[in-house]
């Protein structure tokens, strides 16, 4: 028994006005038996693929598929009659053009109150609709009175049906069947879908996809990518035209999590997907999982063959000088009185440019833009109650064999991805 007021009321709330309908394939038994699991399957999803696009037309949504049955809703029941009409037109127009598509349907309509929540409906009203697509017959639409009474009359071919008598029901529920052979034709700009359909756990799992792919993505520009774009004379910098490396964390940081964050609102809210885009998001997968282990086999294993192993195979045509600390500042002149241009976060690096010493102190000039430098300290000095504080070091960005062997690793691990990815049915 509920005890939670507060429960309760947000179910009331979650009560509207909703109209449900139910697709159901006739004899569906018989063409699994007939066709083998594989065919059938295959003939079912070659189904949904000519019907959903039809539902989505017609501003329906996909509450859920139960086998072979599609179960929809539609805020507007003159558009889930239309969704009923299209879909009979479009399986008819395919079996015209496939004499071994055989496949037929029953629809139900009905309308009434339901408890609407985002991923589901429940209530009378989705009970009802499924009991009157159970009473249709093949290739038929049957509605209720309770739709029927909120359309406009003279928009559909309605004839009266027989009455359906359910238990628990005081009165009994009159059926109209739409003679939707005599309707227009509503098909004539639809398309079947090349996506396929999602589970709320394969939402999750395309999702730790995204999360791994944007990892590797990160590890590949932090190691490799900024270097390369420096030494080739690019800036990805969209304010102001820079020469330094761009690799402010927190804007990397910031743009990662943005596109993470609309990746998965977009499949939290749409129910299919592109099969090419599950594909590439399943290579992405495979890849940068492979280079973060890779990455870290390399980090934590000490080989017997280091020297061939580290060997570099490109080596950058600048130096790089790289931040060490956070708070690190970069000043106008080597001079700690001068103007503090920014205050650098750790992991910040610039092309060098030159060095000299200021009151023992080594100071290293870098470019900012093409026509601005800076100057940064290299060490904090030892002073009473201070340790000496490495601020910045400066290389040279190397390509090794380990770096090649990992990228290999990578495209092999994208095409295994890409290529072993399978359709799962929902």
């Amino acid at each position: 028994m509920l005890t939670d007021k507060s429960t309760i009321e947000v179910i009331k709330k979650s009560r509207r006005q909703i109209t449900i309908l139910f697709s159901d394939i006739e004899h569906s038994t018989r063409h699994w038996e007939r066709r083998g699991d594989i065919d059938a399957r295959m003939l079912l999803d070659r189904h949904n693929r000519l019907l959903f696009p039809v539902i989505r037309k017609f501003k329906g949504k996909i509450i859920k598929t139960l086998g072979d049955a599609i179960m929809a809703s539609f805020s507007k029941p003159e558009n889930a009659i239309k969704a009923g009409i299209a879909i009979q037109q479009q399986l008819s127009a395919e079996r015209a053009k496939d004499k071994y598509f055989s496949l037929r349907t029953r629809i139900g309509i009905h309308t009434g109150k339901g408890i609407v929540e985002y991923d589901d409906i429940f209530g009378d009203v989705v009970n009802v609709a499924a009991k009157v697509e159970s009473s249709a017959e093949a290739n038929q639409i049957l509605i209720t009175h309770s739709t029927s009474a909120r359309i406009s009359s003279n928009e559909f071919q309605l004839d009266k049906s027989n009455e359906l008598n359910l238990t628990g029901k005081r009165k009994v529920i009159t059926l109209y069947s739409c003679n939707w052979q005599e309707h227009k034709n509503l098909i004539s700009n639809i398309k079947a879908d090349s996506i396929m359909p999602l589970l709320r756990s394969q939402k999750m799992e395309l999702i730790t996809y995204v999360v791994t792919s944007l990892m590797a993505l990160f590890f590949v520009y932090q190691h490799y990518l900024r270097f390369l774009l420096a030494d080739a004379g690019f800036s990805i910098s969209w304010y102001q035209e820079t020469t330094h490396v761009p690799s402010d964390y927190p804007v990397i940081l910031l743009i990662q999590t943005l596109t993470l964050s609309g990746f998965a609102y977009y499949l939290l809210r749409t129910d299919f997907i592109s099969r090419t885009l599950l594909r590439v998001l399943s290579g992405l997968f495979g890849a940068g999982l492979a280079l973060l282990l890779f990455a870290s086999f390399n980090h934590y294993t000490d080989l017997p063959f280091k020297k061939r192993w580290y060997e570099p195979l490109y080596e950058s045509t600048n130096l790089f000088v790289e931040v060490l600390q956070d708070s690190t500042q970069i000043n106008v002149q080597a001079n700690k009185r001068s103007n503090i241009i920014s205050i650098l976060p750790k992991g910040e690096i610039f092309i060098y440019q030159k060095s000299k010493t200021e009151n023992g102190l080594r100071w290293d000039q870098v470019k900012i833009s093409n026509t601005k430098n800076g100057w940064i300290p290299r060490r904090i000095l030892p002073a009473f109650g201070v340790a000496e504080e490495q601020l910045t070091k400066t290389n040279k960005f190397y390509f090794r064999y380990y770096d090649l062997y990992g990228l290999i690793i990578g495209i092999i691990a994208f095409i295994w991805g890409y290529m072993s990815f399978r359709i799962r049915p929902s």
